[in-house]
This record gives structure tokens, C-alpha cells and sequence, in this order.
């Protein structure tokens, strides 16, 4: 299995306060991988590094993949939408991202459908419960198909139908051949993904 992450000696700090501290692991392609830890532990800042939104204060991190032909998505804990319909958010990922216009209905539908949520597709982001904006943050998330997907606290303040969803999405588009690194503290959900783990303490990695 190839690697996708190289880490040597990784450290990040801010405001002279070490957030992460030498940290070394590997990331396979393919495959899932969950960073946990407890709270400030650093797995956020951990996550944001490997994608590329903050910069190392040290050390190494090789990314062994071309970022020009690899797509990648980044699901915040807290997800910000357009204030307008569900189809017209999933529309502007798909514009960002320069796909053909003339496929934009076809990929929309068959992803929303093929979670059971094509309901959503006319209903306006602000009337969505906190569980369907979730759902919806992993919609537009997978929407492009990237080939890694950095996921912060999937199931967070979830109940058990909307984590079993999540699940159920994630187990999905893992099948397809993407590779997916989770940020998260919520054990069943842990316990139900076949996954290799980075686990922080203090913004060390411990075994």
C-alpha cells in the first residue's frame, strides 16, 4: 500500500506555544485514518497541516502525491453554506471546481439519491435541522469525488440515525478508492470503521 503523508519530526506553535511537537507517522493511500486524542491535543491543527491550510514551524511533511491532479476536500466542524437552496450550494462546489456544466444535474441527483436525500435538493439551507446541515456538509464534500477527503468531527452533537447515515457515506465513498482522514473523539464510530489511528497527547503522536 502506498504512502500518501510522510511526517518527520513535525511541529507547529503559535503564539510560542507548541501545538504539535515532533510529530512522525505515516498515512497509507486508500485507506482510513483517524486522528484522535483529547481536547487540545492538537488533531485540528494536525489535520489542516496534512491539507495544507497551515504551515509546519518545523520539520518535515512530504506529500507524495501530485496536488495538481489529486483532488482534495476539507469538511470543517462547523460547515458555512450560501443562504440559498441546497441544489444552488452543491451547484456553486461543482462551479468552483470548473466542471462540465452540462453534468451538474446528473452528479447532484445521483449522490443525493444514492444516500436516500434527494429530498433536500429544493430546501433552502436555513430551514435544514443541524443533523441535515451535516449531512449536506458531507454531500458537497464527496460531490467532486476527491481523491482524499479531511473530515473534522463527522458525528458531532449527532444522534444515532444521522451518525449512522454519516457512517453508512463514509463506508461508501471509501469503497469507491478514496482515502479519508477523520478527526474525531466519538468512539462507536471509531469502533465501526476498519481504520489505522494517529493518536495525540499534548501535540505528541503516542503509541
Amino acid at each position: 500500500m502506498n504512502t500518501i503523508f510522510s511526517a518527520n519530526n513535525l511541529t507547529y506553535k503559535a503564539s510560542n506555544k507548541f501545538i504539535i511537537k515532533k510529530a512522525t507517522f505515516d498515512i497509507k493511500n486508500n485507506s482510513i485514518t483517524i486522528i484522535k486524542g483529547p481536547n487540545g491535543a492538537g488533531k485540528t491543527t494536525l489535520l489542516k497541516i496534512l491539507f495544507g491550510m497551515l504551515k509546519p514551524t518545523s520539520g518535515e511533511i512530504h506529500r507524495k502525491f501530485d496536488i495538481k491532479k489529486n483532488e482534495l476536500s476539507y469538511i470543517f466542524q462547523n460547515s458555512v453554506f450560501l443562504n440559498r437552496s441546497v441544489e444552488d450550494n452543491l451547484k456553486h462546489v461543482l462551479y468552483c471546481k470548473n466542471v462540465d456544466k452540462t453534468k451538474w444535474i446528473t452528479l447532484i441527483s445521483n449522490t443525493l439519491k444514492e444516500f436516500n436525500l434527494e429530498y433536500m435538493l429544493a430546501l433552502k439551507v436555513d430551514s435544514l435541522s443541524g443533523g441535515e446541515l451535516q449531512l449536506l456538509a458531507l454531500v458537497r464534500g464527496i460531490l467532486i469525488h476527491p481523491d482524499i477527503l479531511f473530515y473534522d468531527e463527522p458525528t458531532n452533537n449527532l444522534d444515532k440515525n444521522n451518525i449512522d447515515t454519516i457512517l453508512k457515506m463514509i463506508q461508501k465513498f471509501y469503497t469507491n478508492g478514496s482515502s479519508i482522514i477523520i478527526v474525531s473523539h466519538d468512539d462507536m464510530l471509531v469502533k465501526m470503521l476498519n481504520h489505522n489511528e494517529i493518536l495525540l497527547n499534548k501535540g505528541c503522536v503516542t503509541t
